[in-house]
C-alpha cells in the first residue's frame, strides 16, 4: 500500500500522467473537428452500394493483405468481383491517401453507403482499428494519423503542421504521432 500511495508523489510519474492527460485531452479536442471534417469528406468520396465486402473490392493477390491465391487468408470466403460504384469510391479513397495505401482491413465496405467513419477508418494505422465504432473512440494515434494520411485535411490545416521545416526530415504532426507512441503504454 505504501509503495502506491509513493508513486503519486513521485515526480517522473508525475509528468508521465500529466503527458497521457494532455494527449487525451487533445485526441478529445481534435476529435469533433476530425468528426465534422469527416463528414465533409464523405461527401466529397461518394457513396457505395452497401453490400460489397472489402475483401470482393481488392483482387488477390494485395500485399500485404494477402501474398499469394493459394492459401489467402483475407480473400477466403470472398471472390474479387467488380462493382463500378463501390470501386469508384476505393479509387476516391486512395487518391485522398498521402501515401496511396489506405487501411483496408480497418474498413467494412458494406458500410460506407451509411458511414463517413468507416471511411475515414481506411486513413487509421494498418492494424488495430476495425472495431474502433467511432472517431470518439479513436485514440491518439489514430486521430493524428488520420490528419496526416487524409489530404483533405491539407484545406484545413496549415501547411507548416504537415510539411517538414527544413533541416527536419519529418513533419510537426509526424513527430507528435512519434511521440505519442513512446508515451502512450501498450494496451
Amino acid at each position: 500500500m505504501a509503495a502506491s500511495i509513493s508513486l503519486f508523489t513521485d515526480k517522473e510519474t508525475n509528468n508521465w500522467l500529466k503527458a497521457c492527460l494532455a494527449l487525451n485531452i487533445t485526441k478529445e479536442g481534435l476529435a469533433y473537428f476530425l468528426d465534422t471534417e469527416l463528414q465533409k469528406f464523405y461527401a466529397t468520396v461518394g457513396s457505395s452500394c452497401g453490400n460489397c465486402s472489402i475483401e470482393k473490392l481488392i483482387p488477390c493477390p494485395t500485399p500485404p493483405y494477402c501474398k499469394s491465391k493459394k492459401n489467402c487468408h483475407f480473400h477466403v470466403s470472398q471472390k474479387p468481383q467488380q462493382c463500378a460504384v463501390c470501386d469508384q469510391v476505393k479509387q476516391n479513397i486512395t487518391l485522398h491517401h498521402r501515401y496511396s495505401k489506405p487501411s483496408w482491413r480497418n474498413t467494412h465496405a458494406e458500410k460506407w453507403a451509411s458511414d463517413y467513419w468507416e471511411i475515414g477508418k481506411c486513413f487509421l494505422p494498418p492494424e488495430g482499428y476495425s472495431s474502433v465504432p467511432t472517431v470518439k473512440e479513436s485514440d491518439f494515434n489514430g486521430v493524428i494519423s488520420i490528419m496526416l494520411n487524409c489530404t483533405h485535411f491539407q484545406n484545413c490545416l496549415s501547411s507548416s503542421c504537415l510539411s517538414p521545416p527544413s533541416p527536419d526530415k519529418q513533419s510537426p504532426l509526424e513527430m507528435v504521432l512519434i511521440l505519442s507512441t513512446s508515451l502512450m503504454p501498450i494496451q
